[in-house]
């Protein structure tokens, strides 16, 4: 039997601060059969300048639109996934996160070891803008089906992001690739979950990539309307798949979208305390009340509680001096609990084996 090989795909917009780290991770796979594809688009940086360094290895190749026609939005960059001359399997690498040098060496050993699924992971580390640990992901079993898969992401038993998964190339076009969310918010989702449906997850115990969370910032018109759209839209898909068909599972969607509301609004509610100007705390409100209209005719619901009603008022002082006064109590709080949650994830991590960096 022959040796599995990969394709390696990084889509990319400005990514020059994160860029090169990740090529290299790839460049360091100790598993040597592998092919990296770079989608670039509409970058102002020096993205392109950056990935021509590493283009004399035959196995790096970058796909870029040409500086005269009109730059590919996040959809339609990741849409050109499914015009490559792709390996038997793939995996899809952000521009900002990072491999482990063992990573493919383990995928091939749990593809191995479960043959007959339709998808495969690893656990993973989450670091910081500057590399540092933040904390392991929480565990996942060895197996899953698709159903409990996607359960678990809803009742945040598991974590999941778009690195890390690999499948087979021809399972992802046949599929047609990633669904065209509103700005692919919640589309790898959907695509992991029609992925595993197809058989189920393998998850090896190995730590064998890391994810890059970023600061906690945000345009206020504009990210948070996409997102609820795309979550309308997510919502609306998984209503058209099995996974609506038991009750339980429907009411944690719904659940799940709601807790993550009330997250997106503590988030743009701290940055408006932070730095929010008197025209952007305005317009968040505008937004805050479209929003609430929208989730209450779809049945999104427990997303206002005590602690958004206070940072709401907070952010409403004129004063900024005053605004980071009110919240840093809330704010030694929120670094106190993110700790304590860390610590547990480490113990948790502890447990299970390592691949090397």
């Amino acid at each position: 039997m022959s040796a599995p090989t990969f394709s390696i795909v990084i889509p990319t917009r400005n990514g020059e601060r994160y860029l090169a780290a990740a090529i290299e991770s790839v460049i360091a796979q100790r598993y040597p059969h592998w092919r990296l594809h770079i989608l670039e688009s509409g970058s102002t940086d020096g993205t392109r300048a950056l990935v021509a360094r590493y283009l004399d290895d035959p196995r790096i190749v970058l796909h870029s639109t040409p500086t005269d026609q009109p730059a590919l939005d996040i959809i339609g960059n990741w849409s050109r996934i499914l015009q490559l001359d792709l390996s038997e399997y793939l995996t899809i690498l952000g521009h900002d996160d990072l491999l482990s040098a063992d990573f493919l060496a383990e995928i091939v050993a749990l593809i191995a070891a479960e043959p007959n699924a339709s998808l495969w992971l690893t656990h993973f580390d989450l670091i910081d803008s500057q590399g540092a640990l933040i904390r392991p992901c929480k565990a996942m079993p060895a197996r899953l089906d698709a159903d409990a898969y996607l359960l678990g992401l809803h009742t945040r038993r598991f974590e999941s992001y778009a690195t890390g998964y690999v499948m087979r190339s021809a399972d992802y076009k046949r599929l047609g690739g990633i669904p065209p969310l509103r700005n692919l918010l919640y589309a790898d989702l959907l695509l992991w979950y029609r992925l595993a449906k197809l058989s189920y997850l393998a998850c090896s115990p190995r730590y064998a990539f890391s994810y890059r969370v970023h600061s906690e910032s945000m345009s206020y018109a504009m990210q948070l309307s996409d997102w609820y759209a795309a979550s309308e839209e997510y919502l609306q898909a998984l209503g058209q798949s099995d996974h609506f068909a038991d009750s339980a599972r429907r009411a944690a969607a719904y659940a799940c979208i709601g807790h993550e509301l009330k997250r997106a609004f503590y988030r743009s509610l701290v940055a408006l305390i932070e730095d929010g100007t008197p025209a952007q705390r305005r317009a968040f409100q505008r937004l805050r009340r479209e929003i609430a209209a929208r989730a209450a005719r779809a049945g999104i619901t427990s997303y206002a509680d005590w602690r958004s009603a206070l940072l709401s008022a907070i952010a409403q002082v004129p004063s900024r001096a005053v605004r980071r006064a009110l919240f840093a109590p809330i704010r030694l709080w929120r670094v106190r609990r993110a700790k304590r949650l860390a610590r547990r994830a480490q113990a948790d991590r502890s447990r299970l084996p390592m691949v090397s960096r």
